[in-house]
């Protein structure tokens, strides 16, 4: 299975003002620039985005730049599950499963 490089608002909506902010930003400075005023003061509305926020956009992009497969660690599985010596341990995948996910098991 592969997983295309998509950009989805619903998993990161800060991505979208980010862009549009920097846009007008950059269009509030050509502006001053070519009007003469030397003031870069912004014009109308105005986007402030948190640091948390500007921390899980980088977390996002990271992520996607990150390679789809690592080939040598699905290799080394085909070859086990081809010789039979294929044993998952089930209840270490159970734990790893409780430790990751723990908002699922909370009423």
């Amino acid at each position: 299975m592969e997983i295309k490089n998509t950009t989805n608002s619903f998993f990161d909506p800060y991505s979208a003002g980010l862009e549009k902010s920097a846009e007008a930003r950059s269009d509030t400075r050509l502006k001053a620039r070519a009007e003469g005023t030397g003031t870069e003061a912004p014009q109308g509305d105005t986007v402030s985005v948190s640091q948390d926020a500007l921390l899980l956009t980088e977390a996002r992009r990271a992520a996607q730049s990150a390679p789809d497969v690592r080939s040598d660690k699905v290799e080394a599985l085909r070859i086990q599950v081809a010789n039979g010596t294929y044993k998952p341990d089930s209840q270490l995948i159970a734990a790893n499963l409780v430790r990751e996910e723990p908002g699922l098991f909370q009423i």
